[in-house]
């Protein structure tokens, strides 16, 4: 996500909510006051770097016409020429005739708000945009200095913001590292990951699926491994729950060797498999033979989920439970 500093947006001076001066300027009047304030930064940088097309002798100066304003702030012609008097009135803004249909608009900075002043909104005023220092007219640092982000004053301002903005995009292009192409083997290695984390999903949670992914480094070929190993353990169990007749035909074995119906099962495999990061990669004493320790452990893990399953649920006798520990033993 963008940060508010590589965005352009419109900012309102906080002394115009605090100053008791301006508490009847309404929002729409602020908004406007911003539009204005923020053209004159465009005046300003033409001023500091030799171009005096809108500075004479009563200061810096914008045009900003009322049909524009109105398109902007989606409001009538009429209504800005109200909100513009309520500027006049509070001194944000002086104006004066130019020709027969243009206005100098002189914008003032607000008042300061008095010290024993109440805040209403207690936040400090502050600049994205670092001070424009003055250069001369001719200088060649002239066409790298970066103008404020707003509109222009007139086609010359347009076309300087265009030429500015392609020289930022040719720059950016030539300084951007190229990423390099992933070879055949890389975008195989992603799509079957893709393909083989699709199907886990449908029978673990997610936690078990993310788990599974740190452990194989988001290799296919690894991921892979651990999900045959998981089931091939599970396997195991079944087959060895089920060479007792008592449980061969018996719905409460099916019950407790699915990941869908035991949820000890479900929700015990990821604390499983972070056990068994925590031995096989971060423990002291090393392991020799980390898949047979691997399986090994997963197999002892559902063979305790399935046993407790069914002493959880269905009602056996005290030697039902030995004979039930004497059969998932390992």
């Amino acid at each position: 996500m963008k940060s508010l500093t590589s965005r352009a947006f419109l900012p309102i001076n906080t002394d115009l909510f605090n100053n008791p001066k301006y508490q009847e300027l309404s929002c729409d009047a602020m908004v406007l006051y911003s539009l204005y304030s923020q053209r004159k930064e465009v005046s300003t940088f033409h001023s500091q770097t030799g171009n005096d097309t809108f500075t004479d002798s009563e200061g810096i100066f914008i045009y900003f016409s009322n049909d524009e304003a109105a398109k902007i702030l989606r409001m009538s012609v009429r209504k800005i020429s109200t909100l513009r008097s309520q500027l006049i009135d509070c001194g944000l803004i002086s104006v004066i005739r130019h020709g027969l249909k243009n206005f100098k608009i002189y914008v003032n900075t607000p008042e300061t708000t008095p010290a024993e002043t109440n805040l209403v909104l207690p936040w400090a005023n502050f600049d994205f945009e670092k001070p424009i220092k003055s250069v001369p007219a001719d200088s060649a640092s002239t066409k790298s200095q970066k103008l404020p982000i707003n509109q222009s004053n007139n086609n010359q301002t347009k076309l300087l913001l265009s030429r500015e903005s392609n020289e930022s995009v040719s720059q950016n292009q030539s300084n951007t590292l190229v990423a390099p192409k992933k070879s055949e083997k890389d975008v195989l290695n992603e799509l079957s990951l893709d393909s083989i984390i699709t199907r886990l999903k449908d029978t673990f949670s997610l936690p078990v699926v993310s788990r599974l992914k740190v452990l194989a480094n988001n290799s296919y070929t690894k991921i892979k491994w651990f999900s045959d190993t998981i089931f091939k353990a599970k396997s195991q169990v079944t087959k060895k729950l089920l060479s007792d007749a008592r449980w061969l035909y018996n719905p409460a074995s099916q019950e407790a060797t699915r990941f869908e119906s035991n949820d000890l099962l479900k929700r015990g495999l990821e604390s499983a498999l972070l056990q068994i990061a925590e031995i096989v990669y971060k423990g002291k004493e090393k392991i020799q033979n980390k898949a047979k320790f691997i399986y090994v452990y997963l197999r002892n893990f559902m063979a305790n989920a399935v046993k407790q399953y069914l002493i959880d649920n269905y009602e056996l006798t005290e030697d039902d439970e030995i004979e039930l520990n004497l059969l998932l033993s390992f």
